[in-house]
């Protein structure tokens, strides 16, 4: 131990070695890479790298009396491999650490499935599909996939279990699991995703109106003078709402910042008969909600 201006710096004279191997067989890992975070009793944080050489064997001279907080291999072709335990570095002493890293197992299975709105029935596209998935040792790894354009994800995994999960902005995000998997095996999970928000066309709906009042279903609206236009919004996740705005041909006519949402549109439309209906609930934060229609709208 060295003593400057009554700072004590300690000596890097102690050692840390071992073997790497593989678990399932007893080989040695080559060029596996290993770092040890070591603090000595003054609270000073010591970083100590090396690799594993053609035996498995790998050691890192000169390093500070302490507690080692924790410790870790990577290789290609392994898991991860993390020690925590708070182990002895005496001062001047070599410690061993022998490590038995698992194999990562062959994806010769396949999780694949559907996302679909629950509300449209329509596919959810381009959307992350991430599993976490525990092989037959029980080590955890990560993966996952997209969906394409009709919905669909497939992702190869291996044998064991694992958990399943969708992400969106606009829909309440669903895990599914713990579900078993066997080798060269293909298993089904479909996603059924509740939006996290929705806005309905209460009125008008498909019929015929005349002075503000349905008269017959018809394929779509046609108005007859004015007409009251009522919105539902329904929030199931996310940041509430902030204001639920109304355009009609793309112009913003009004901001609900509160239930009700009836605007009565006593416009008159001489020169123009097929109107767009816009109707954006927004939201901070999140992804705003939009519906439209498009109505018939005479005098």
């Amino acid at each position: 131990m060295i003593n400057v201006n009554n700072i004590q710096i300690k000596s890097e004279n102690s050692t840390i070695c071992g073997f790497i191997t593989d678990f399932e067989t007893g080989e040695p890992i080559i060029e596996a890479w290993l770092d040890f975070f070591i603090d000595d009793d003054q609270g000073h944080h010591y970083d100590y790298s090396t690799t594993s050489d053609e035996n498995g064997y790998y050691l890192i001279e000169n390093v500070v009396a302490g507690i080692c907080i924790e410790y870790g291999a990577h290789a290609d072709g392994y898991h991860f491999y993390w020690g925590t335990g708070g182990f002895e570095v005496p001062e001047n002493k070599t410690v061993w650490v022998n490590m038995s890293m698992y194999p990562l197992q062959p994806k010769t299975s396949i999780v694949c499935g559907y996302v679909y709105d629950n509300y449209t029935s329509e596919p959810i596209y381009n959307i992350p599909v991430y599993y976490m998935w525990f092989d037959i040792h029980g080590q955890l790894s990560y993966g996952g996939g997209k969906t394409d354009e009709n919905g669909y994800y497939s992702i190869g995994i291996g044998a064991g279990k694992f958990f399943i999960h969708t992400y969106t902005e606009s829909h309440v995000n669903t895990w599914k699991g713990y579900i078993y998997v066997n080798d060269s095996e293909t298993v089904w999970v479909n996603f059924s995703l509740d939006p996290e928000i929705i806005v309905e066309i209460i009125k008008p709906d498909n019929g015929f109106y005349f002075r503000n009042i349905m008269i017959f279903p018809f394929c779509f609206p046609i108005i007859i003078g004015s007409v009251d236009i009522e919105i539902n919004v329904t929030l199931y996740g996310g940041n509430p709402i902030d204001h639920v705005e109304i355009l009609i041909n793309n112009n913003s006519k009004y901001n609900f910042t509160s239930e009700p949402y009836v605007y009565h549109w006593d416009n008159k439309t001489p020169l123009k008969f097929r109107h767009k209906l816009k109707i954006i609930a927004h939201r901070n934060w999140d992804s705003d909600c939009i519906k439209e229609i498009e109505v018939w709208k005479f005098f």
